[in-house]
This record gives C-alpha cells, structure tokens and sequence, in this order.
C-alpha cells in the first residue's frame, strides 16, 4: 500500500510497503506493487516534490552569498574553457557509472 510521507522537505514523497510484511495472498496494494489508477498520484507528487526542491534550491542560490559566487565562478570556467569542462563531466560520469555497475 501506498502511504504519503510528510517529511518538511519533501511534501509530495510517497513509500511504498514491504512486501515481506504483507500476508499471504493479498491484493495488489498489500503486496507492495502500484495500482495502475495510483500511477497518476505518484507522477503528480513526483512533479510537486520536483518543482519544489528547484524552488527551494533557486531560493537557497538566490540567498547565499557565497554558494552564489562559487556557480558563478564555475560558469566563468565552464565559458572560458568548454572543451575541458566536456571532458571533466564526461569523465566523472563514466566513473561514476563504473562505480555504480561495480
């Protein structure tokens, strides 16, 4: 089953129950699978929780001075160099993606 989380930073977050605590033979919700007529709620607060964080983060760049110099500076870098900074974010995602498929 479905149960909505109403943690202060993600108003829209959604959990879905343990299936190894469900009882035996129950239906689709107890078993911890997503109804199909839920699968418009879950994108909903999906995109709620989305817009949210983007907000929250805008607002956090708008109001501190320093984490605001710092994008700034990256974006200078980034212009001054694009070739270098293609590179830099190609190879942190493949390392990154060696990392993860271990």
């Amino acid at each position: 089953m479905i149960t909505p989380l109403a943690p202060k930073s993600f108003p829209g977050a959604l959990a879905v129950k343990d299936p190894s605590q469900s009882s035996p033979g129950g239906d689709a919700a107890s078993s911890g699978r997503i109804e199909s007529g839920s699968i418009g709620d879950l994108a909903g607060n999906a995109a709620a929780t989305a817009s949210t964080l983007y907000r929250e983060g805008r607002a956090f760049l708008a109001n501190n001075e320093e984490v605001s110099r710092a994008a700034e500076d990256l974006g200078h870098s980034v212009r001054r160099n694009p070739l270098a900074a293609v590179g830099l974010a190609f190879t942190a995602g493949l390392v990154l993606a060696l990392l993860v498929k271990g």
